[in-house]
């Protein structure tokens, strides 16, 4: 009746000794002469509460329909154009900033308006490479058959 005490309030007595061998901590040391049995603790044990993830009634989430290739194409496409506008609409401001327009960008600016440039570069070479790319259409993203040489 003792036992059944105990364990309706939470506690348990009877526990596996647990030793520290340097870093690390476990109830089967390999060598005990490297080891240290720590003291024994009480456990308590707190109903209704799990860790995530273990709810006995969890149903898997259905997967998110995946986007196809053509759609990416197309999103990653729309997002460097606006990019390039705006990069574009950036070196125009600073092209334009009072008493600057005659000769270019204000000496503070020029590294801004060099480092844009290369971007907008960079970026209308990434656009050309989409659109050829979505171009090929969706025949040309599949590998065909290898050609066989004949001897």
């Amino acid at each position: 009746m003792l036992f059944l005490g105990l364990l309706g309030s939470g506690h348990l007595q009877a526990q596996e000794a647990i030793y520290r061998c340097g870093q690390e901590y476990t109830n089967a040391p390999k060598d005990l002469s490297l080891c240290e049995r720590l003291p024994q603790q009480s456990v308590t044990l707190i109903s209704g509460l799990r860790p995530q993830g273990t709810t006995p009634n969890t149903t898997p989430k259905a997967a998110a329909p995946q986007p196809s290739p053509r759609t990416v194409l197309a999103q990653e496409l729309a997002r460097l154009e606006k990019q390039h506008q705006a990069w574009a609409q950036e070196v125009e401001m600073l092209m334009s900033q009072t008493g600057t327009a005659e000769y270019g960008a204000a000496p503070k600016n020029q590294d801004r308006v060099a480092a844009l440039h290369l971007a907008m570069e960079r970026a209308e070479r990434e656009m050309e490479t989409l659109q050829r790319e979505a171009a090929r259409g969706p025949q040309a993203a599949l590998p065909g058959p290898m050609p066989v040489a004949k001897p």
